[in-house]
């Protein structure tokens, strides 16, 4: 694993390049305008050197950019989170919930993917104020009840319904039903199941 002082290393390298770049400079003109030696920004390019908070400054002032940007990491454009890799919990007799995926920014999300045995059902508690659920069938026939309601959601077909009272899935067939689930969070997700939502968020970027 990279040493943390090493990855600020190249993303200071990485943003540094970038901005000079953008700007069609080449490393004389950054080492005329700001004061800095052509051989130092060099160094500062290839991760050869830990420059001071003082000659970042100069460099910061003279591309006209807040120095925190310089050793910021870029933005998260995209993330693949491996099926073999995700975070599994059981349910019901025989069958299995597995946190595909999640999204720690606002609103906190979750991607969940429901293996549901024949004959068998899991019950859910009610999820945090103002939690919404969307829910798609991929294989087989499930009953979702939640709050009193009772929907049948056939192969192809979704549901949206409210996380934030008690439901149950429930499948009634000799065959096993695949869906998945979109669980959006009002606020903070659900605290019965932080352990397995902090494992999937440490591999990607609380739970269930």
């Amino acid at each position: 694993m990279t040493d943390p002082a090493e990855a600020v290393g190249y993303t200071l390298a990485a943003n540094l390049r970038a901005a000079r770049q953008a700007r069609g400079w080449r490393l004389d003109e950054l080492a005329g305008r700001s004061g800095v030696s052509r051989n130092m920004l060099q160094q500062i390019e290839t991760c050869r050197t830990n420059p001071s908070i003082a000659t970042l400054a100069r460099i910061s002032a003279t591309l006209g950019i807040p120095i925190g940007r310089l050793v910021e990491p870029p933005e998260e454009l995209g993330h693949v989170a491996r099926h073999d890799e995700a975070p599994t919990r059981p349910g019901g007799r025989e069958s299995v919930f597995r946190l595909l995926i999640n999204d720690t920014t606002a609103p906190f999300t979750e991607l969940w993917e429901l293996r549901l045995a024949a004959h068998d059902e899991v019950s859910a508690g009610a999820h945090p104020t103002g939690t919404r659920e969307l829910l798609h069938v991929h294989e087989g026939m499930v009953t979702v009840e939640v709050g009193g309601a009772t929907f049948a959601v056939g192969p192809g077909d979704a549901l949206r319904m409210r996380g934030d009272r008690p439901h149950v899935y429930r499948n009634t067939r000799a065959e096993p039903a695949r869906l998945t689930m979109t669980v959006v969070y009002a606020g903070v997700p659900d605290p019965r199941y932080r352990e397995i939502g902090a494992a999937a968020s440490r591999d990607s970027t609380a739970a269930w």
